[in-house]
This record gives C-alpha cells, sequence and structure tokens, in this order.
C-alpha cells in the first residue's frame, strides 16, 4: 500500500528555504538532505501520490532502513509529519521550517525529542572524578561498564569511562548502542578509545539509534560485503539483494581475495557491478576445487593450452565437387606408346 505526501503551505514552487541551506542542512547526513531535496521535488510537481519506502530506496540507492532513518531524523528536525499506523508509513507532510507542533507516531525506536539545535554531535567534555563516580551509579550505565568490561578483557579505564560516559551522558546512547560501538572495535582488533570515539561519532552523524541499525550499518561496511563494495567501486551501503547474492558465496569458503579477484574480472568482462556475474564466476572455480590464487593461475594456463591444442590439431576436411570425385584412370607404357603413333598418322593425313 503506497502513501500519499501533501503539505501546510499553500505555496507551490520548486525552491528549498535559505533557513533550510543554513540551519539544517550543514549538520545533516547527505543522503538526508537528498531524500528531503526530492521529497521536495516531488511535491512540488504533484506527482507525489503512492509512493512507498522501496520505491525511495530504489530512487536513492540505498536500503530502506535508510530512508525511514532519514525521515526519521527529518522529523525530528520538524520538517516533516509522518503518519503512520501499525507500523506502515501512511503519508508524509513536509513543515515549513521552523514548524515545531510534532507527533510522533512511529513504532521504530528514537530518542528522546530534543530542539533541533542539539541533533548536533555535542563536543566531548572530560568528566570529574566525582561526577564520574556519581553517574556510575546509574543503572544503564553501570550495565554498558560491565559490558564493555567484558569485551575488553580488562577494567575500563579512566579514558575508556570518559568515551562512555560522553556517548551516553552528552550524545544520547543507550547501554545497547554503547556495547554495539564496543563490539564493532573490538572485532576489528582495535581497543583504543580515539578509534572507538570515532566509529561512534560517525553513528551519532548518521542519525544511528539503535544496536540493530549499527549492526546493519557495520555488516554493510566490514567483511565479505566491503570487499566486494571496493572491489566493484560501490560507495553506498549494499542493498539487500545485493548482499543476498554475496551470502550465497559463504558455502564456498572463498578467501577475501579470491572474491575481490572474482569481482575484478567481473568489471573488466561486463564494465559493470554485476554481482550475478561474479557468482557464476565464484560457482565455476569452486567446482575446480580453486582454494588459492595460485589455482586460479592454474586455471587459466589449463585453459589457455585446451584453446590452443584444440586450434591446432583439427583436421582439415575438403569437400570434393563433381570433377575431383570423377574416377582417375591410370595409363601403361603401351598405352602412352600408342597414343603417340596415333598423333603422329593423324599429323601425316
Amino acid at each position: 500500500m503506497g502513501f500519499s505526501i501533501t503539505s501546510d503551505s499553500e505555496d507551490r514552487y520548486t525552491q528549498i528555504p535559505n533557513s533550510f541551506i543554513c540551519d539544517h542542512m550543514p549538520s545533516a547526513n547527505g543522503n538526508f538532505v537528498k531524500l528531503y531535496l526530492h521529497l521536495m521535488m516531488v511535491y512540488q510537481h504533484q506527482a507525489a501520490d503512492g509512493l512507498t519506502v522501496s520505491m525511495l530506496a530504489d530512487c536513492m540507492e540505498c536500503t530502506e532502513n535508510d530512508i525511514l532513518r532519514a525521515l526519521h531524523y527529518w522529523q525530528r528536525e520538524g520538517l516533516m509529519k509522518l503518519q503512520e499506523e501499525e507500523g506502515t508509513l501512511q503519508g508524509i507532510t513536509l513543515c515549513r521550517p521552523g514548524t515545531k507542533e510534532i507527533e510522533t507516531v512511529s513504532p521504530y525506536p528514537l530518542p528522546v525529542e530534543k530542539p533541533a539545535e542539539e541533533f548536533a554531535v555535542p563536543d566531548k567534555q572530560e568528566y570529574t572524578p566525582l561526577q564520574s563516580e556519581a553517574l556510575m551509579k546509574d543503572a544503564e550505565i553501570d550495565r554498558a561498564v560491565n559490558a564493555v568490561e567484558q569485551l575488553l578483557g580488562e577494567p575500563v579505564s579512566p579514558a575508556h569511562l570518559q568515551t562512555i560516559l560522553y556517548f551516553m551522558c552528552d550524545v544520547g546512547f543507550s547501554a545497547a548502542l554503547l556495547t554495539a560501538l564496543y563490539e564493532t572495535a573490538v572485532q576489528k582488533g582495535k581497543k583504543r578509545p580515539s578509534y572507538i570515539e570515532a566509529i561512534g561519532i560517525s553513528w551519532a552523524k548518521k542519525g544511528i539509534r539503535t544496536a540493530e541499525e549499527a549492526k546493519e550499518e557495520s555488516a554493510a561496511f566490514s567483511g565479505k560485503y566491503s570487499v566486494a563494495a571496493k572491489a566493484f567501486g560501490i560507495h553506498r551501503s549494499l542493498a539487500p539483494a545485493e548482499r543476498e547474492i554475496i551470502d550465497s558465496w559463504d558455502p564456498y569458503h572463498f578467501s577475501e581475495d579470491i572474491i575481490e579477484e572474482a569481482c575484478r574480472r567481473t568489471i573488466l568482462q561486463t564494465g559493470d557491478a554485476n554481482f550475478n556475474y561474479a557468482s557464476r564466476i565464484l560457482e565455476n572455480w569452486h567446482k575446480k576445487n580453486v582454494t588459492t590464487l595460485q589455482d586460479i593461475e592454474q586455471c587459466d594456463a589449463s585453459h589457455k593450452r585446451q584453446k590452443r591444442n584444440t586450434g591446432t590439431g583439427k583436421k582439415v576436411v575438403v569437400t570434393q565437387n563433381q570433377f575431383q570425385s570423377f574416377p582417375q584412370r591410370s595409363y601403361s607404357q603401351k598405352d602412352f606408346n600408342s597414343l603417340e603413333r596415333q598423333l603422329l598418322q593423324s599429323q601425316r593425313n
């Protein structure tokens, strides 16, 4: 079922208010800005009936979760009102910048509403030992600290404690999201607070507010997904259908360098990021028991030899015409002498 889009303004022009450009655009994620501009254009051209989240995801070349995050971000900013029923988006109302009467009826987890200017990522402050001790009495912060200690395999250092307090008290991370942040870093073999803070700030700027969103973000840019996206020159989150194809490669147990080689050959052969073509290459290598890049080189060499031998070993078959198939007569010396006498006799006559 599609949804409609309306506006509480009677203005009908394809222009963006300066207040959006000055007050909202600088701190917003680039993809969020693209979606807002697209919706403004769609509405102002009166072609907004029957839209779906899936259609917007295809148009923006991103996932449906990315679209939902962007819509809820602009709702928090006061530029949209979302009408939702039983988890389905029914409509969007575009609001004039400055309109703040927002009623959120969303089934998706959202942070507590704050004034728009507070959604920019705040600067990090240092908590005193007395403040830290007082904040540690909070049940959620205490739960987050215990989870982090288990992930690090040691008690949290003062630097890590400052990081935890910064994201939970200033940025607004939940204990689950904070734990997902440390899980992501530890899985990459990184435990430095500065590295963890960089990931967390990136998540905050992208509007990530739940552990589920964080895990999806990490999965889209790590491991096999990251290898394929990099090899194909893709600089966006992979679509669910693309990730599903990559998941189908798991039974082959190929290393990342083999997957990268398959993607590279796909680009050279098709000129495009054709995931299905790469799947056929990997399936063929799996049938040939390929496990290393050296195995691929041997397959290439074997293919060249077979092609060369097939080309030089062909027998030339000549099709005879009616003259070539005429039976040839054999002559003896006596026959030649007789013919010679007949020729001389004819000349004398």
